[in-house]
C-alpha cells in the first residue's frame, strides 16, 4: 500500500507515475519520456503490480523517474525502499541525485555526507557531492571531492574528466587541469572533446610542444586536415618559432593550391588560403623588422 504522503498535493508530478503503476494511465502519456526510459517504466509498472512490496523495484523506479526529472516522486519511492528494506540499498546516493535535480544542493550534500560516511568507496557519491558543493558556492572545497571521484573511478569517462578539469580551471588550478586531461587522454585515447580542451589549456600555460601534439592528434582524426594545418602554423608562431611557422603556412598554401578547383574554390578553403597569405605577409614584416633593428657587428 502506498503511504499517505504519496497523495500529498506537495507532489503533483507523482500522480502520473502512481497511476501508471496502478495500471490506470497508459505509459504513452505525455507525462513520460520515450524510448528506453518509457519501456523501462512500463516494465517496472507491470512488475510492481505483481510485487508492490519489492524494495528492489522501488529502488530502480526511483532511479528511472529521477532521470526523467520527477525528483519528488523519486524521493517518495526511496522512502518506501527504506521502509521495506532498511539499509539494504544506497538510497542516500539517489537522494543526493534527486535533491540536486530539484535544485536543493544543501539537502543533497547532507544525504551524500551520510552515504560517504558509510561507503567511502562510492565514486558516484564523491562526484555528486562535488557538484553540490559547487552549487553551494564552495568551489575550492568541491575540488577534493572531484579528485576523490577520479581516484575511485575504475573506468573513466570523458564527461567526468572534462568536468573535473573545468572545475579545476574555475578555481585557478589550470596546470592540474592539464594533467587531468592528459591522464584522461592517456586512458581513453584521443577523444576530440578532451583533446580540444587540453589544447586550449596548454596554450594558456604556454606549453607549446604539448599543444602541437594535440593539434596533430586532431589533424589525424579530422575529416579535413587543412584547418589543423593552419592551427599548427598559428601555434608555432605563438611559440616564437618563426621559421617553422612560415614553413607551415607555406605548406598550407601549397596544399590548397594543389586541391581540385571545386574544393579549392569553396568558401572554407578560400578563407584558409587568405589567412595563410596574410600570416606569411605578417611573418615577413616581422622578420624584416627584426633584421632592421639588429645590431651591426664591427
Amino acid at each position: 500500500m502506498l503511504s499517505k504522503s504519496a497523495s500529498s498535493p506537495r507532489f503533483p508530478r507523482l500522480i502520473p507515475v502512481l497511476l501508471a503503476i496502478a495500471g490506470l494511465l497508459p505509459l504513452s502519456s505525455p507525462a513520460f519520456g520515450h524510448g528506453g526510459l518509457h519501456e523501462r517504466l512500463a516494465q517496472l509498472a507491470a512488475e510492481l503490480k505483481k510485487n508492490p512490496a519489492d524494495a528492489r523495484l522501488h529502488f530502480e523506479l526511483a532511479d528511472v523517474i529521477c532521470q526523467h526529472g520527477d525528483w519528488q516522486a523519486s524521493l517518495l519511492n526511496l522512502d518506501r525502499v527504506d521502509e521495506l528494506a532498511p539499509g539494504k540499498y544506497l538510497t542516500d546516493l539517489l537522494r543526493g541525485q534527486a535533491w540536486l535535480t530539484g535544485g536543493q544542493p544543501e539537502k543533497a550534500k547532507k544525504a551524500l555526507d551520510r552515504l560517504l560516511a558509510a561507503h567511502p568507496e562510492c565514486a558516484r557519491a564523491w562526484l555528486l557531492r562535488a557538484r553540490a558543493a559547487q552549487q553551494l558556492g564552495a568551489g575550492p572545497g568541491s575540488l577534493a571531492d572531484y579528485r576523490e571521484a577520479l581516484a575511485r573511478t575504475a573506468l573513466w569517462e570523458p564527461d567526468l574528466v572534462r568536468e573535473t578539469a573545468d572545475a579545476l580551471v574555475a578555481q585557478g588550478c589550470t596546470k592540474e587541469a592539464v594533467q587531468v586531461l592528459a591522464a584522461g587522454i592517456g586512458k581513453l585515447g584521443d577523444v576530440p572533446a578532451l583533446v580540444l580542451r587540453s589544447l586550449e589549456l596548454e596554450l594558456s600555460v604556454k606549453n607549446f610542444d604539448a599543444a602541437l601534439r594535440r593539434v596533430e592528434a586532431l589533424r589525424r582524426t579530422a575529416p579535413r586536415p587543412e584547418p589543423w594545418m593552419a592551427r599548427r602554423a598559428s601555434v608555432l608562431a605563438q611559440a616564437g618559432r618563426i621559421e617553422e611557422a612560415r614553413a607551415a603556412w607555406q605548406a598550407l598554401v601549397d596544399h590548397l593550391a594543389a586541391l581540385p578547383n571545386l574544393e579549392r574554390g569553396s568558401h572554407a578553403m578560400s578563407k584558409l588560403a587568405e589567412d595563410a597569405r596574410h600570416a606569411l605577409s605578417s611573418l615577413a614584416s616581422l622578420s624584416a623588422s627584426a633584421f632592421s633593428t639588429a645590431p651591426i657587428n664591427p
